[in-house]
């Protein structure tokens, strides 16, 4: 496994140069701009990196992505945004270099984390399968084992506040990808049943304080994120056999 950090580092002048964390386990952390971590290993299945541009003026941003030796992705990072953009991915257990590439001397700080089972960062509770309900702060996690029947996901907001989870689990799609973001007490109503595509990254969106999802993924592992604004209340997580 080739993760490629002496030829990058020889290519560029800001990517992956000042890192903050070289050895970063993908737990929240911002950036300013020139600014980098890097996670040494991402794990072989679908991960969420979620971002969010925390400047207090309208100053776009970006950022760049290396991994495994390869060419650098560009994100755009926009101003002012009431929710995190998410970018999902399977790195295929390479490196992920993440470098704040705004322009330089701007207070354009972004905000990055990575979700997904098996990232370092990541410890997660028990997410109980019989329709007991948990309580999630931002940045936690539940991950549990489904049973092999159709079952419901609730994902459910505590107060009046924008909530955002990332599911992973099942079987993979279309686009070899097996994550769903999720927002309730959004601006509107997106995904499956609305006939409006929500925005890039994400599943689906609702005004509604509560998400049910159903499915029937076998005996996988279902992994539930809270990566909410700080300033959002906990969530409330179930799942339940139907």
């Amino acid at each position: 496994m080739s993760h490629g950090s002496a030829t990058k580092k020889a290519e560029f002048t800001v990517i992956d140069q000042m890192s903050v964390n070289a050895a970063w386990n993908g737990s929240p952390v911002t950036l300013n701009p020139g600014q980098n971590v890097n996670l040494p290993q991402t794990t072989n299945g679908s991960m969420v990196l979620v971002y969010q541009n925390m400047a207090t003026q309208n100053n776009n941003g970006q950022l760049s992505l290396t991994s495994g030796g390869a060419q650098p992705t560009f994100l755009p990072v926009p101003a002012l945004a009431n929710q995190p953009s998410v970018d999902i991915n399977n790195w295929q257990g390479n490196n992920l270099s993440i470098t704040n590439i705004s322009v330089p001397g701007s207070a354009t700080p972004i905000w990055v984390a990575a979700v997904g089972p098996g990232i370092p960062g990541v410890v997660s509770s028990a997410l109980p399968m019989d329709g007991s309900a948990i309580s999630l702060s931002t940045g936690q996690s539940a991950q549990g084992n489904a049973l092999p029947r159709y079952m419901q996901l609730n994902l459910q907001s505590n107060a009046g506040t924008l909530t955002i989870f990332a599911v992973i689990g099942g079987p993979a799609n279309n686009s070899g990808q097996n994550a769903y973001m999720v927002a309730v007490n959004a601006t509107s109503n997106t995904g499956p049943g609305t006939g409006v595509n929500p925005p890039a990254g994400y599943y689906a969106t609702t005004t509604s304080n509560v998400y049910s999802y159903v499915f029937n993924w076998g005996s996988s592992a279902v992994f539930v994120a809270n990566e909410s604004p700080s300033t959002a209340a906990a969530a409330s997580i179930s799942v339940r056999p139907l």
